[in-house]
């Protein structure tokens, strides 16, 4: 019997062991493949035991069923079937499929696993959302209208150059504020409601048939012929066809003093039909300037008034000649149209003097030469009003050949070519430098990416299209006035203005953050190994600097600012024969070097020592804190800057 017993419960125990393994597998199971378990529905579909890519397969066939089944709409008393698909309706079931399997956690694994069996009935149905195209569903609801009947203003139809009346009448109009919303509920809710009934209600037009009888009558003038603008001094006439007429009428409905249907032409139109008159007289207005001698000396220059063609003038004019038996009339032209600035304007800004000047110099008659006077001449006499922003690549534009520019040496990549327009970074430094020292407010500039010592250490600002740019603003109550110059060898800029006798004082940092130069090796066959290697371009490293300027102004406050400049290092080139070449050469080939062979003997003079004449030219070694001699400096390799001129030169320059 106890035998019989012990047999009995270990079968028990084995029965157990075998379930919870079957169930720890079940639950494995569940886990490897991401089911949507526990029991949820979308829309009616069951997702019960579902992987992600089986559930939206499964919501994307519900979709499509969906999107094709009607929804009946009523407005007004009156029904339509509404296709679904026709207003672009859109589940979103990827959003449905995350909800499901984020309220996928059963709380044992007997849940899990009656989950995996799928026993027992689902026990929540998630909700859905989506999207429908508005646009669609309002033109959808304009149809109904148009059933209904639908309100309509009045107005005027053209049949070719003929003008018909349309008639205002009473309709209905749906509630669009609520129908939107009603209808995509309808859409998206399960189970789909048997009827959604819009909001109606009866509108009545603005016009009156009167009013549109009025608007008629006037358009039947307008249009009932050519009309004809004209005048002698100057001489010109403008005729206007009745073509071109019906193409620029238009009609708009204005409701005070009382509605009325308005009729009058397009300016747009008239605008095109006026070019021809306007290119012969129309004078435009010439602003008042303030002109700087060659002595410093500051006049204000009147502005002269200008001749334009006011279009609004101009139709006005036609629809006065409608009514005329000749259908003709004076073409308006309004004279003494004045400046946007005045004499008057510039004087009241106060007086200016000026308030800095600097001066760069550079070597004369090279391409760049003519690039940097072209580039000044643009500048010269502009006028920065108070609070006005300047770009130099806004105010000049670009460089190019038909303006004017030549070809001359800039640094792109770290390579020198000849770029259209190079050179003109050094206007850029010496403006840089009078708006500098002047104390204006510096919006954007960029200094060289290496060091030249023609130009002030850290205080300096490079150029290129469309950038870097040099921005500055006019923070002054008086406007500045720029003013340029040049001999063979050198520009400088003036500024004029009233900066309030701010005083600015300047700090250039001890330079830190060394960057040794790295040697760039190019092969030569004619080197041989055992050779020197030949140094074609010395090497400068590169450091960086922090500039200071503090602006001190007349009731002792002070502003100061700060810029980090960095200064690359130039890299030093050197030929070697190819086979020394290092392996991270983008030239490298991996060619073996030869034999060494035996070398000739000296030649040696009459005295049997060596020949002078055949020593190896030294050259003077160069500082490592300038940038190689005789090389064209650049704005930034990266930026594709425009390039500079050969040599060094010091800066004169002073703020004032």
């Amino acid at each position: 019997m106890a035998k019989q017993l012990r047999r009995t419960l270990y079968g028990l125990g084995a029965a157990v062991a075998a379930v919870v393994l079957v169930l720890v597998g079940l639950w494995v199971l569940r886990a490897g493949r991401e089911t949507a378990v526990g029991g949820y529905t979308v829309y009616g579909v069951d997702l019960s035991g579902l992987t992600p890519e089986q559930a939206l397969a499964a919501l994307r066939n519900m979709e499509a069923e969906l999107s094709a089944s009607p929804v009946m709409v009523e407005a007004g008393g009156a029904r339509f079937e509404l296709i679904p698909s026709s207003v672009g309706f859109d589940l979103d079931e990827q959003t449905a499929i995350e909800a499901a399997m984020e309220g996928s956690s059963p709380d044992s694994i007997f849940d899990a696993v009656r989950g995996w069996l799928g026993g027992g009935d689902p026990v929540a149905a998630l909700p859905v959302s989506g999207a429908i195209d508005e646009q669609a569903l309002s033109r959808i609801l304009d149809g109904y209208e148009q059933s209904l009947g639908a309100a309509a203003e009045g107005g005027i139809t053209l049949e070719g150059h003929l003008p018909v009346p349309r008639y205002p009448q009473t309709g209905y109009s749906i509630d669009r504020t609520t129908a939107g919303p009603r209808i995509a509920a309808a859409l998206f809710e399960h189970p789909r409601p048997e009827l959604v009934v819009l909001d109606v209600a009866l509108k009545h037009p603005l016009l009156s048939a009167a009013a549109v009888d009025e608007a008629y009558n006037q358009t039947l003038l307008l249009l009932n012929g050519p009309i004809t603008l004209t005048r002698n001094d100057p001489d010109v006439t403008v005729v206007l066809s009745e073509e071109q007429l019906a193409r620029a009428l238009i009609t708009r409905i204005e409701s005070e003093p009382q509605p009325r249907l308005a009729v009058s032409f397009d300016p747009v139109l008239f605008d095109e039909y006026l070019r021809p008159a306007r290119e012969r007289f129309v004078s435009a207005p010439v602003d008042a300037r303030i002109l700087i001698d060659e002595n410093d000396r500051i006049t204000i220059v009147p502005g002269f008034p200008g001749a334009v063609i006011d279009t609004e003038l101009v139709i006005q004019a036609a629809v006065n000649a409608s009514v005329r038996p000749n259908r003709t009339t004076v073409l308006p032209l309004e004279d003494g149209v004045p400046p946007k600035i005045t004499a008057e304007y510039l004087t009241g800004l106060g007086g200016i003097e000026k308030i800095s000047e600097f001066t760069t110099r550079h070597p004369c008659c090279q391409p760049r030469v003519r690039n940097i006077q072209l580039f000044a001449d643009q500048m010269n006499g502009r006028v920065v009003l108070p609070g006005e922003y300047m770009s130099l690549n806004e105010t000049v534009g670009r460089r190019t050949e038909e303006a004017g520019y030549s070809p001359a040496p800039t640094i792109i990549r770290g390579e020198i070519v000849d770029t259209v327009g190079g050179g003109v970074s050094q206007f850029a430094t010496t403006f840089f430098n009078a708006v500098y020292w002047a104390g204006l407010e510096i919006i954007e500039h960029k200094p060289h990416s290496f060091y030249f010592s023609r130009y002030p250490e850290g205080v300096e600002a490079t150029i290129s299209w469309p950038d870097p740019d040099l921005v500055f603003r006019n923070d002054t109550q008086t406007a500045v006035v720029i003013k340029t110059s040049y001999t063979r060898d050198s520009i400088t800029v003036k500024l004029f203005g009233n900066n309030s006798d701010r005083q600015v004082s300047s700090v250039v940092s001890e330079r830190f953050a060394p960057t040794e130069f790295p040697t760039v090796y190019f092969p030569n066959p004619e080197v041989m190994p055992w050779d020197e290697e030949v140094e074609i371009q010395g090497g400068a490293n590169g450091w960086s600097v922090l500039v200071t300027r503090t602006l001190t102004f007349l009731d002792g406050t002070t502003s100061s600012r700060d810029w980090t400049v960095l200064y690359r290092p130039w890299p030093r080139h050197a030929e070697v024969h190819p086979c020394l070449l290092p392996e991270d050469s983008e030239l490298y080939t991996g060619e073996e070097c030869p034999e060494p062979t035996e070398l000739p003997p000296p030649a040696e003079g009459e005295d049997g020592q060596p020949d002078p004449t055949q020593e190896e030219e030294t050259q003077p070694e160069q500082t490592q804190e300038e940038g190689p001699e005789g090389e064209n400096e650049g704005a930034g390799e990266e930026e594709g800057e425009e390039g500079e001129g050969e040599n060094e030169n010091e800066n004169e320059g002073q703020g004032e």
